[in-house]
Order: C-alpha cells, then structure tokens, then sequence
C-alpha cells in the first residue's frame, strides 16, 4: 500500500505534475491522485500545493522527496541493471573445457563480440569440468566425451585427428604416416589415463588388437613434449593442442581414424539465459562459417 502511494508521491514531484507522472508510471491520473491524497490523509499532512494543474512541493513534501528519491533511485538502479544484463553489457560467463585451443578459439569470438562481459576460464579434464556444470560452477563447457543425459544440451563444435609427434633423431622423423600396427612395440610418452588423447588411442590400439611397448605417464603437457624433444618416446596429441616446434616432427595416423570430438554443453534448463543462449549462438556461427569455407 505504501509502496504505490509513495512511488505516485515521487513521479508527481520529478514530472512536475499528475498528468505526467501517470504517464510515466502508465497508470490513469484519477489514480496517481488518489494515491497521493491517501498518503497525505492517512499521516495528515500536505505534500503538495494545487494551483490549478501546477504542483509544487511543501517543505513536507520537499523532506520526503529526499528520501523517497535515494529508495526508488536505487531500484531504477536495479532496473537498468538488470536491462544491462539483458542486454548483455556487463556481466561474467563461466566456461570450462578441456581443450585449450577449442576454448580459446571461442573465447576470442565470444570477446569480439560482447568485449562488455567477463569470462572466468577453467580448463581440466572431463569428468570435473561436468560435475563443475552440473554443480552451476560452470556455465558452459567444452568437453570431448557426452553421454545423452536429459538435463544436457549439447551439440559438436570441431573434430580433432589424433597425431603422433617425435623428435628429429628418431627414425620416424621424415615419415608423414605411420599404420596403427606400426606402433606395437614402441614406447610411448602419455598423459595421465583420463587424458581424451589417450583414451582415443587405447581405443584404437585395442580395436587393432596392437599393445604399445614401454609407456611413460606423465600428468604435463609441457614435460610430454620436453621428453619427446629429449628422444624418450612417442607422443600423441590432438591435431588442434599441436604446437610446432623445430625439433619436433608431426606424423598421422593412416591406417584408421583416431579422433577427438569436441562438444559445446550446458545445462538443459539454462540454455535460454542470455549469456549462455549467446555463447552458444557465437559457437553456432563459427560452425556455419567453417561448413561454408569447407563447402
């Protein structure tokens, strides 16, 4: 009750009038008026003095337009706050993945065109990065592995190939491919066994029926590829987390297809909040413009 009647008290007073201030507050005048005259009868007091339809403040009304300006202030705050939002001019997105060329592809979209809203990134391995969805830690994620799940939503963004890459001394150096049965025997240098990259492999290693010789695991990337510079091993990356180097030499896979998919997820329920309908319009179009350039 109070509540309206004061907001007719402050729309009168900023618009100068009670014509005006129903039209700012899109209620009828007859109402505004009445609103006021309640507030004014029901603490005995006069707000306003009438001549005609000119209104101006008492010192009554002038003290409580001091405070009715700094509460109903603080809500029009929060009203363009949250248009803000909407709009997509301020805000944070979470985004997750496990791929850090995949996510950061879609970061520099995702920035190009909103430059206004703050990402917070994480990047681990699959099953984290999807309890930290489920948990709405993370907003979006980019993952490599989805098992159908209704409260998903989720589409593929990029395949990646898996490829093998040894130093410059090793006999392979000056092959472009190798067969998968090539690899029996050989030592490897792997990630961790949760690494996608080597799940993929092992899969096709077992699906060829070939063992690996003498596998060293380490949980680095970066100490993968400094043992593959050294000449301890073969390693395995996807195509896209590849980084060339002048003592390192890239060769593929030519006998079966060994490949990562790469998805862009969410949350079911959330995929129409606008941040994440946006994020996900963004990898949409990336998309689009790589079937168009392919085509």
């Amino acid at each position: 009750m109070y509540h309206k009647w004061l907001r007719s008290f402050q729309a009168v007073a900023r618009e100068g009038g009670f014509t005006a201030a129903s039209k700012v507050l899109n209620i009828g005048q007859p109402t505004v008026t009445d609103q006021v005259k309640a507030l004014e009868m029901q603490f005995g007091v006069e707000l306003f003095h009438r001549r005609g339809r000119t209104v101006t403040l008492t010192d009554t009304g002038r003290g409580l337009l001091e405070i009715t300006q700094d509460i109903f202030g603080h809500e029009d705050e929060a009203v363009s706050f949250l248009n803000a939002a909407r709009d997509l001019k301020h805000g944070k997105l979470k985004l997750g993945g496990v791929g850090p060329p995949v996510v950061m592809e879609l970061v520099e979209h995702f920035q190009a065109a909103y430059p206004d809203i703050q990402l917070d990134i994480f990047i681990d391995h699959g099953t984290p990065m999807l309890r930290s969805l489920m948990d709405f830690e993370t907003d979006v994620a980019i993952l490599a592995h989805v098992e159908e799940d209704p409260e998903l939503f989720y589409f593929p963004y990029v395949r990646s190939d898996v490829v093998l890459f040894v130093n410059t001394e090793h006999p392979w150096a000056n092959r472009k491919t190798v067969r998968i049965e090539d690899l029996a025997d050989q030592t490897f240098i792997l990630r961790e066994k949760t690494s996608t990259t080597r799940q993929a492999l092992e899969g096709a290693l077992d699906r060829a029926g070939v063992s690996l010789g003498e596998t060293l695991e380490i949980n680095s990337r970066e100490a993968v590829m400094d043992g593959i510079i050294r000449g301890l091993g073969i390693g395995a990356v996807s195509e896209l987390e590849y980084v060339p180097h002048e003592r390192l030499r890239a060769i593929r896979i030519s006998s079966t297809d060994v490949f990562i998919s790469f998805y862009v997820v969410c949350l079911n329920r959330r995929k129409k909040r606008p941040l994440i309908q946006a994020f996900l319009k963004i990898a949409e179009d990336i998309i689009g413009q790589r079937k168009r350039s392919a085509g």
